[in-house]
């Protein structure tokens, strides 16, 4: 029914627009610790392809995969193409502008990955209490910069937008020291732990006069290049995929994905915590059995009192409060890069992300739980600027 020829990136999402009994596992290639499967066609009645054409179409899966992205055969037997969902087919030859988006599309799967960053607590091993969940609760305001002059080779901030950033200023000023009411019993004073920003000019104006506004009680930390506005995958619906140059889509959808995993993760590595537990409890158990072969035969070892508290019965087990801390941060950046976080925070599907609006100075807030559940609390939030004042560019 199908053959290997034109070839199309697949998430999940689209995977039902091909009948699953037409398709089989061709391998298993990991990507980024998700194990991201190619796949060769098979026809209705179960005959297999050629030989030949089935190792090519398998190999052709496989490599794609490694680089980033899967790929299907979306060209039947009798010449004429199906149906590819919201993305029209490319006509056979060059691959489409998909194949130079090293971002993670072709990973993306509808059931949540509990351990998306990489900091979930590990398995317990035998003889070893769950791990409770630590750290802090993040709030992150991801915030568009002001208006900018589009005519300018600097495009710095408009007067409109700096007037727009000092009433977001004043805005983020009034919260501060206020008491959030979470729920009746829990109550959260907002404190801003910090202002970071892209090195772009127009992202740093913001942040330096949100600054300005906070204090020096709320640190401004050197812009950051991975922040700056790019492409972080190539949209999907997309109607002209040729004004994308395939080197722009190559370089800045890795610096946007790296971006998203540096600053949107729990608070806390709960397996480095787990490591320095484990090897605490072995040094503990290698010096008591130093003490027990110098003691004379029959005494025990008296215990040496100690100022430190007492670890956990259990390597892997780690005494958590019971309502954790909360944290506010600032991060100023661009419409595109928060448009893509928001998608790959809530771990829905990427190539989603220009269905997203975002007026400039907008706050959008994410909320990233110790437990690794991510929430996204308000999106693109204007409420600081009156409607003559409200601009997308």
């Amino acid at each position: 029914m199908f053959r290997a020829g034109v070839v199309r990136r697949l998430t999940p999402a689209r995977a039902c627009w091909v009948p699953t009994r037409l398709v089989r596992p061709a391998c298993v290639a990991p990507v980024g610790g998700v194990s991201v499967a190619a796949v060769q066609p098979v026809a209705p009645s179960g005959d297999r392809a050629g030989g030949a054409e089935r190792s090519s179409a398998a190999a052709w899966g496989c490599a794609a995969a490694a680089a980033g992205g899967l790929w299907l055969a979306t060209q039947r037997s009798d010449g004429k193409r199906s149906a590819c969902g919201t993305v029209s087919c490319d006509a056979v030859g060059a691959p489409p502008s998909y194949a130079w988006a090293s971002d993670t599309c072709g990973l993306w799967q509808r059931e949540w990955q509990p351990d998306w960053d990489g900091r979930a607590p590990p398995p317990p091993k035998e003889g070893e209490e769950k791990m409770k969940s630590q750290g802090r609760v993040r709030h992150l305001f991801f915030i568009r910069h002001g208006q900018y002059d589009l005519e300018s080779d600097e495009k710095g901030l408009t007067a409109l937008g700096k007037e727009q950033s000092r009433l977001l200023a004043l805005r983020l000023k009034a919260m501060m020291g206020q008491v959030l009411q979470e729920n009746p019993k829990r109550a959260i004073e907002i404190k801003f732990a910090g202002v970071w920003s892209s090195d772009v000019l127009r992202a740093r104006q913001t942040a330096e006069i949100i600054s300005e506004h906070l204090g020096p009680s709320v640190p401004l930390f050197p812009p950051d290049p991975v922040l700056a506005e790019g492409q972080p995958a190539v949209p999907c619906p997309h109607k002209k995929p040729g004004e994308v140059r395939a080197s722009t889509l190559w370089e800045e959808s890795a610096r946007v994905e790296y971006a998203f995993r540096r600053y949107i993760h729990r608070d806390v590595d709960h397996k480095k915590i787990a490591d320095e537990e484990r090897r605490k409890e072995r040094k503990r158990a290698k010096a008591k059995a130093k003490e027990q072969e110098a003691s004379p035969a029959g005494e025990a070892p008296q215990a040496k009192l100690s100022s430190e508290p007492a670890a956990p019965s259990q390597s892997g087990a780690s005494v958590a409060p019971s309502e954790p801390e909360h944290v506010f941060e600032i991060i100023v950046c661009h419409c595109n890069v928060i448009r893509y976080f928001v998608m790959r925070g809530l771990q829905l599907p990427p190539e989603a992300w220009l269905r997203l609006g975002g007026y400039n100075t907008g706050i959008t807030e994410v909320l990233v739980r110790p437990t690794g559940s991510v929430s996204l609390v308000r999106f693109g939030d204007t409420g600081h600027l009156p409607v003559d004042k409200t601009t997308f560019h």
